[in-house]
């Protein structure tokens, strides 16, 4: 339990500064979770709300989108998403336990993201 709190105290002190708001707000619903295998899964949970908010901002954003212009942002977001998996791939192949929570907080920090931002393409 202590090698947790350790592990993840030093995973959050790594973080750069500008991304340091990647491990606050929603994230810390996660802290006081006693295992890895329920950080993974909360932090897991954190994934798939912004992953159901991330495609509903991205039907939203390309709706009103025609042709050529269309075509673009399909491929945008399919090129975002090779990214986001390949890159958080790395952190999960690491060693040790906590490879699995960098995945897991990979993913729901990059879709939260990304969903984020495709909200301020929603049409006003």
């Amino acid at each position: 339990m202590r090698a947790i709190a350790i592990a993840i105290s030093a995973l959050l002190s790594a973080v750069p500064a500008f991304a340091s708001d990647w491990y606050e707000g929603d994230y810390q619903r996660c802290a006081d979770e006693g295992t890895t295998t329920g950080i993974v899964m909360c932090v897991g949970e954190l994934y798939e709300e912004w992953d159901a908010r991330l495609n509903a901002a991205y039907r939203t954003a390309i709706e009103p989108l025609e042709g050529a212009r269309r075509t673009q942002f399909r491929d945008v977001q399919r090129a975002w998403i090779a990214y986001r998996d390949a890159s958080c791939g790395y952190y999960r192949s690491g060693e040790g336990t906590i490879a699995a929570i960098e995945g897991n907080v990979c993913m729901f920090a990059l879709t939260r993201d990304r969903a984020e931002e495709l909200e301020t393409l929603a049409p006003r």
